[in-house]
């Protein structure tokens, strides 16, 4: 049996959620199939979405949080006709109106002009608010919990992007329905989507498939279904499905450090921001003696880097200002003594 001190078995598995299965169920499937006990995911999936779900193992689940702002991609077929309780065909339907016959003729003339229309105007910012049956955690439950017991809670509306949207075909027989890819920032909600283009339409509408196709650089072929995962562990090949923790931060720019530096690293001390004035590759106004730095140095909102010594990942790091000051802090060591 694996155990949390087999460092073999940390990294990330990148699982492809079925439908009607939790995300946390998936994780339980991997923690009991990895034999330990750290195993956490990145980017919930509602139990009628599936696809993408990135999963880290052991010490990898110190790099979650560097997963948590990828962008995502999903697949969806969005029916018109009437509106749904949780936006999905999971819920009671109500309200909404099919197309009739004339409107059908007019749409199909043209090639549904005007239905493309209102895809073609998603990309962009979008004001947000999260459904009532989502994961959003209020007073520390989840927001469906609430819902599911008829009790009305606040959802504060977000700003969210979308950055592309295309829609792969358009059916009207037996229903008005629109298979669509759209690609978005972390937090957007594809059922809500569904139902503003059900209001702008007149016609109502939610979503009856909806697959994550991608999560930051994981796609449907990094994926594992639950039965391949399975079985690779029936055939004692299930630490072959991993990929190395530093995929997760891949998409932080990377710093070069010297041995001596890695040194310094590694116990824990914090080197002098001068010292990376041409290390610091898209971060170049650091190093000015602008009166803004300060404020471009709050620590939450500093950009962070790997620190790399050749092809190691040593730490995360990120600069800041200490007693004015320049410094590069660490964030996370995951390269200890």
């Amino acid at each position: 049996m694996m155990n949390d001190q087999d460092s073999s078995i940390s990294g990330v598995i990148i699982a492809d959620k079925p439908e009607g299965m939790s995300s946390f169920r998936v994780v339980s499937l991997v923690r009991k199939m990895a034999g330990v006990k750290k195993v956490g995911h990145s980017g919930t999936l509602d139990p009628f979405a599936t696809g993408v779900l990135p999963i880290c193992v052991g010490r990898s689940t110190r790099l979650i949080r560097y997963l948590g702002n990828d962008d995502k991609e999903y697949r969806c077929t969005i029916r018109f006709g009437s509106y749904s309780e949780t936006q999905d065909s999971e819920g009671v339907l109500y309200g909404g109106r099919r197309p009739d016959e004339y409107e059908l003729k007019a749409m199909k003339r043209d090639d549904y002009k005007l239905l493309r229309g209102l895809f073609d105007e998603l990309p962009g910012p979008l004001v947000q608010t999260p459904p009532a049956f989502s994961a959003v955690k209020v007073n520390g439950r989840k927001a469906y919990e609430y819902a599911r017991k008829g009790i009305p809670v606040e959802l504060k509306p977000r700003t969210v992007r979308i950055f592309d949207c295309k829609v792969f075909g358009i059916s009207s027989e037996p229903e008005l329905e629109v298979d669509f890819l759209i690609s978005c920032s972390k937090g957007t909600y594809i059922r809500a989507i569904c139902e503003e283009l059900g209001k702008k339409s007149g016609f109502g509408a939610y979503a009856i498939q909806l697959r994550r196709t991608r999560c930051g650089a994981f796609g449907l072929e990094d994926a594992h279904s639950p039965e391949e995962m399975e079985q690779a562990f029936l055939t004692g090949k299930f630490d072959s499905l991993f990929i190395p923790e530093d995929i997760c931060v891949r998409h932080l720019h990377e710093i070069k450090l010297t041995e001596a530096e890695a040194e310094h690293v590694r116990y824990g001390r914090l080197l002098p921001l001068s010292d990376f004035s041409d290390r610091l590759e898209g971060f170049e106004s650091i190093m000015t003696e602008d009166t803004s730095v300060d404020s471009l140095l709050k620590d939450d909102d500093a950009p962070r880097f790997r620190a790399m010594l050749e092809n190691r990942l040593i730490a995360i790091v990120y600069p800041s200002v200490v007693d004015d000051n320049g410094l590069l802090k660490i964030e996370r060591m995951l390269d200890e003594l």
